[in-house]
């Protein structure tokens, strides 16, 4: 799979829930992010 690297601004209260939601699943924070966008784009 091609990727680009992309810069997104994000409120810090957004910041952290993600990280706390990687921490919480053992994954990296980009990969919390992709699976979020995804499910998201499905609905």
């Amino acid at each position: 799979m091609e990727r680009e690297q992309t810069t997104i601004r994000l409120p810090i209260d957004l910041k952290k829930k993600i990280q706390q939601e990687a921490d919480k699943k053992g994954q990296s924070f980009n990969a919390t992010v992709i699976i979020a966008i995804k499910k998201g784009l499905e609905k």
